[in-house]
């Protein structure tokens, strides 16, 4: 009898010992993934006063989602630690795999283009740190023990007192440090860079965002910024804010205003084709010799969706929504001032080609509402294979319709993944192993690529020439992005002889004109210039004080600033301009401006 006395009053203690100790596994597991994360990835060169609002961030919202379990009766409370586990972890992973691959973490407005991106998904880009990975297990094996611990009901009167006192300790936790941390107005906003309020508010550069906030109020303020992006309507402090704007940047007629009204224009977006591979392209380079080269361009990418990103600011001037705005704006909103738009009003026609099928990234929709009367996708242009540009000339007839016509063309075949069994490459699998000067990563591979688009380039010259609109017909080219289906973008900087990330997205724009000798600009460009700049050479009337970018013959601009706001090409501090920029293109946009 002694004996089953003892045994049950193990039992007891054992019983008592795991009711209480679920509450301090779970919070240890909550630290520790907000801790190892915070650790492994937001390296970087920001503020070391940082460190403490993201390590309380992080404190308080552990104490928050472990609080929330108490408030819980035992099943549910087992279940929400079993999926709080799990969506962490997933979440983790999924930030990991985005890091390596964009050099930025994982937004839920990339969820607006992720069924698009899927579909172009290969096993190669799926990359993470292996110790990533294996600290996330740690952590959700520490979240399914706390699920585990929890046993009968305790005192359900302490547990909720308990509960809500760590929901109360949160609160105060989290906001105070909001309250210390990210209240507006005490730094002159030339300090952009370095301003937890202006890097929390615009929310545009998600490592400093990362580095600030931590792991949770980061997921808290993008889910808030998606769930609620604001600013469907503007009032009139506003649109008074977006007429000084416009006031303060007037556009002069130069040189190069209206050199080349009344001709046609194709303009054409090389999918990854990076500044080394047209080494590589014999045919794009002999029209990059002939042509007016922008010597200093980039690509900066302000959203995942790289591809996209370049495609929205070169057809309107602003830059595509980084957070929390829907689809629905690049669907609905009015764009009468888009660069398909101006053509046609000056009576040109406007029809856009690409491979892909017009649900992918909604660009039938999208196009028609950008100005294009029609998009045409491979299977409309009968392509038997819509990844190999080559079979792109089946539409030249369409492409060169109107008169005069502007045609819009994306190609396809610098797209990855890369592989010795992907048939881009096994068409030109021969010649690119003779010509490529290294072998190292994924370089013989993209070389193969690029000639397929390289094939295209040539039959359109000869097309061109061949129907005689050689004479009266402009061709601009531009990259929509560096090549990072290489998958290594260190070697990516090594073979650009460059040492960022930002620096590595130096790309190639040029202008092939008939008539106008070739000619370098060494002026700094980005791909919100390519806009004003040929709304300049063709005489359109644009709304050049409204736009992001800059007519790259102008006096103004000559700089590129990137996602975390930091710039090239120009000495004196941008960052109040950069922020007003910023800000202006998100009201145009977010508020349908040109449809008020």
């Amino acid at each position: 009898m002694k004996q089953r006395i003892q045994a049950f009053r193990r039992r007891q203690e054992a019983s008592r010992w795991l009711r209480l100790c679920w509450m301090p596994l779970c919070l240890v597991s909550l630290l520790f993934t907000g801790g190892w994360f915070w650790l492994m990835y937001t390296g970087g060169n920001y503020p070391r006063r940082w460190i403490l609002p993201a390590a309380l961030f992080t404190l308080g919202w552990s104490l928050a989602l472990t609080a929330l379990g108490g408030l819980l009766p035992r099943i549910a409370r087992r279940c929400y630690l079993v999926v709080l586990g799990a969506a962490l972890f997933a979440l983790t992973l999924t930030h990991g795999v985005y890091f390596n691959m964009f050099r930025k973490f994982f937004s839920f407005s990339d969820m607006a283009f992720a069924g698009d991106g899927f579909a172009f998904l290969d096993s190669s880009y799926l990359v993470v740190r292996k110790l990533s990975v294996l600290l996330g297990l740690l952590a959700l094996g520490l979240m399914l023990l706390s699920a585990f611990a929890v046993t009968a009901e305790q005192n359900r009167r302490r547990r909720l007192l308990t509960a809500l006192g760590g929901l109360l300790l949160s609160a105060l936790v989290v906001g105070g440090t909001a309250f210390a941390f990210l209240r507006g107005g005490d730094t002159m906003i030339w300090d952009m860079s370095s301003d937890p309020a202006v890097v929390y508010e615009n929310f545009n550069d998600s490592k400093a965002a990362m580095r600030l906030l931590g792991l949770y109020q980061f997921t808290f303020r993008d889910l808030q910024l998606a769930l609620f992006p604001g600013g469907e309507t503007l009032d009139e402090a506003e649109l008074q804010e977006i007429d000084d704007y416009a006031a303060a940047r007037p556009h002069a007629d130069n040189e190069m205003t209206g050199l080349l009204a009344g001709k046609n224009l194709i303009l054409i977006q090389l999918e990854a084709i990076d500044t080394w591979m047209v080494d590589y392209m014999p045919n794009l380079q002999k029209v990059k010799e002939e042509s007016i080269v922008f010597s200093n361009h980039y690509t900066p990418a302000y959203i995942t969706a790289g591809t996209f990103n370049t495609e929205f600011m070169v057809n309107t001037g602003l830059l595509p929504a980084a957070t929390g705005t829907p689809v629905s704006v690049y669907t609905r909103n009015t764009f009468s001032a888009s660069l398909p738009s101006l053509f046609r009003a000056q009576g040109y026609t406007a029809e856009s080609f690409h491979g892909s099928e017009a649900n992918v990234y909604d660009r039938g929709a999208i196009h028609e509402n950008l100005g294009y009367e029609v998009y045409h996708s491979g299977s409309d242009m009968g392509m038997a294979d819509y990844t190999m540009d080559s079979q792109l000339i089946g539409a030249f007839d369409d492409m060169t319709a109107g008169d005069p016509f502007f045609t819009f063309i994306i190609t396809y075949s610098g797209h990855g993944p890369y592989s010795d069994t992907n048939p881009i490459y096994l068409a030109h699998a021969e010649e690119a192993q003779a010509a490529a000067t290294r072998t190292d990563g994924n370089y013989v591979y993209a070389v193969g690529h690029a000639m397929e688009t390289d094939v295209f380039i040539g039959e359109l010259m000869e097309a061109l020439e061949a129907s005689g609109h050689a004479q009266d017909t402009v061709v601009a080219f531009y990259a929509d992005h560096y090549n990072y289906y290489m998958m290594n973008d260190a070697l990516n900087m090594d073979i650009k002889g460059v040492d960022s990330l930002n620096l590595l997205q130096h790309t190639d724009f040029f202008i092939w004109a008939p008539g106008v000798a070739p000619m370098t600009v060494e002026k700094y460009t980005s791909s919100l210039d390519v806009m004003p700049t040929l709304a300049n050479l063709f005489g359109l009337d644009a709304p050049y004080g409204l736009l992001t970018g800059d007519d790259a013959f102008s006096d103004d601009g000559g700089y590129v600033f990137f996602n975390d706001n930091t710039w090239v090409g120009s000495d004196v501090d941008r960052s109040a301009e950069i922020l007003q920029r910023r800000r202006i293109s998100g009201l145009l946009l977010s508020g349908d401006y040109w449809g008020q």
